[in-house]
């Protein structure tokens, strides 16, 4: 899906990521704007920015990654990041009972500093960590998506798994969410329009049954 041949594009989204130290918001974002995986990363500071122009039914989308800091130290910056955020995306570690603890509080940022009809997803990350290490399950994961009215999905940066589905999927709703804003914008103006002409030709017609006033009769009470 991805066309980075040219640097123009139709849209251009602004995704941020966010979630507790270590759960893997660096790594998810180089291995989709990047395509790989590093072992070793050291943690952000502040934030970093990347992107990828993905191309959606004919449509060029770019998508802007903003990949912000976990420590509780950076929170206060981190948060002006948020505004005009088009989409979020809260990440917890499936081997961390307590990241995915936090999720309630990043919760409560997203609410107060983003647009409320910013796309919202929870990602459960490390897939590729099942078994005896995994202290999250999905069935958890899947009911505090579906209160709190979130969009879920798990995935690894190491393995790859669910990257690319996890961007795309959210490129897709991002347009279709700017076309449908577009669309009702142009009725709303149409109907605007429409309205304005439909009285115009009442007065005109309305002038030509009556006879023609002197200004001194106007807005006469």
């Amino acid at each position: 899906m991805e066309d980075s041949s040219r640097n123009d594009f139709k849209y251009l989204f602004k995704i941020l990521v966010i979630g507790d130290v270590g759960v893997g918001k660096t790594s998810l974002i180089r291995r989709f704007s990047k395509g790989y995986f590093a072992e070793n990363i050291t943690s952000t500071v502040g934030v970093d920015l990347d992107s990828k122009i993905l191309n959606i039914h004919g449509d060029k989308v770019k998508l802007q990654c903003w990949d912000t800091a976990g420590q509780e130290k950076y929170r206060s910056i981190t948060q002006s990041y948020y505004r005009n955020a088009d989409a979020v995306i809260m990440m917890f570690d499936l081997t961390n009972r307590g990241s995915f603890a936090s999720i309630p509080q990043w919760l409560m940022d997203v609410q107060r500093y983003t647009p409320k009809n910013a796309v919202k997803v929870l990602v459960g990350n490390k897939t590729d960590l099942k078994g005896a290490k995994r202290m999250v399950n999905s069935r958890s994961a899947a009911n505090l998506a579906e209160f709190e009215d979130l969009l879920y999905i798990e995935t690894s940066a190491k393995w790859d798994d669910n990257i690319e589905t996890l961007f795309t999927e959210l490129a897709e709703q991002l347009r279709e969410n700017a076309k449908s804003k577009s669309l009702n914008r142009l009725n709303s103006n149409s109907a605007v329009t429409k309205k304005s002409y439909s009285f115009v030709s009442y007065l005109k017609r309305l002038g030509e049954k009556l006879p023609i006033q002197s200004p001194s009769s106007f807005c006469r009470i």
